[in-house]
């Protein structure tokens, strides 16, 4: 739960009606701006910390932390290996699994890679993370040495 708390209105409230003069309530509200400084401090460092307990090895988990911590709201962009081969289902798991394979006549066809097409891209990097070029790349790669498992290999672009 995310408490926001309205200090001025807060002082308000907690004063009789018959003491609301305008210059008490500015002397107090004056005495209260540090508190109010230091909880929207405190509300940023929360969030922060919220968000860091957080974080792990996920991709979507990694890409938004990243996309957070280094105020790029779309540019950062984390793709992951996907050979993009048909998948065989059983025939016990139902029609549901089974790959859809289109007549000539519907024009609807499965697209299937060639052999290494896909892997030639990511050069043998499990995922590949694109960022924009004002973006720091050793800091980048600090972050995801921080939260990648252990022998996921990874490559990063800037573009």
């Amino acid at each position: 739960m995310n408490l926001k708390i309205n200090y001025p209105n807060f002082v308000r409230q907690l004063l009789p009606p018959y003491k609301r003069q305008p210059s008490r309530l500015a002397l107090l509200k004056g005495f209260i701006e540090p508190l109010q400084v230091l909880f929207e401090e405190f509300n940023v460092w929360r969030d922060n910390s919220r968000m860091m307990i957080n974080v792990n090895s996920q991709v979507k988990v990694l890409e938004e932390y990243l996309r957070k911590k280094y105020n790029e709201p779309v540019r950062i962009k984390i793709v992951t290996y996907n050979n993009m081969l048909l998948l065989v289902g059983l025939l016990s798991e139902g029609r549901a699994m089974w790959p859809e394979f289109g007549l000539i006549g519907e024009n609807c066809f499965q697209s299937v890679p060639l052999e290494n097409e896909v892997r030639d891209k990511f050069d043998g990097a499990d995922f590949v993370v694109y960022i924009p070029l004002e973006v720091d790349k050793v800091l980048i790669e600090a972050e995801i040495e921080k939260y990648k498992q252990v022998l996921t290999t990874y490559k990063i672009i800037q573009k």
